[in-house]
């Protein structure tokens, strides 16, 4: 079994800084798998906003999401994120309004980002079940040490 620093170490996962300025520390942790972050890095910048009012491409739009996070901003709100279905899972959902990020809380204040889509995909094609089906997987073959992930209500995990 492995922290999460071995992890990174191993390049099975990457740390996120969340856009953070030189001066300011992390109150919470993100995390991405390769291919996560290879769809941030080059499928992301390429979207244009379908479901919003259009006054931030989805790439801002994430952008403020994951400094928000790690800023320890509230995310008690449906808007921003929520647990899936079936709660037993531990999968976890942050959202933009253009984008959906699936994922998990291996500890509190800390997201590992699985999965990566569009909201308009997601709906459309009813991808939310893969999606969790597909984290349940990673997190399963990951050599995360256990527990591998909490359940529970924002207060448990955030």
């Amino acid at each position: 079994m492995a922290t999460l620093d071995e992890l990174v170490a191993g390049k099975h996962l990457i740390e996120l800084d969340g856009g953070l300025d030189g001066n300011e520390l992390p109150q919470r942790f993100l995390y991405a798998f390769p291919h996560a972050l290879k769809w941030l890095d080059q499928t992301l910048p390429a979207l244009e906003a379908e479901l919003g009012d259009g006054k931030l491409s989805p790439i801002e739009q994430v952008d403020v999401l994951f400094h928000d996070f790690v800023s320890d901003e509230d995310f008690s709100y449906y808007e921003r994120s929520h647990s899936m279905l079936p709660t037993n899972l531990g999968v976890w959902e942050m959202k933009t309004t253009d984008v959906r990020l699936f994922g998990w809380f291996p500890r509190k204040a800390t997201f590992i980002i699985a999965e990566c889509d569009t909201a308009f995909r997601c709906k459309n094609h009813n991808l939310y079940p893969g999606y969790r089906s597909s984290v349940v997987r990673r997190r399963n073959i990951l050599d995360l040490d256990e527990p591998k992930f909490l359940t529970g209500e924002y207060d448990d995990v955030l």
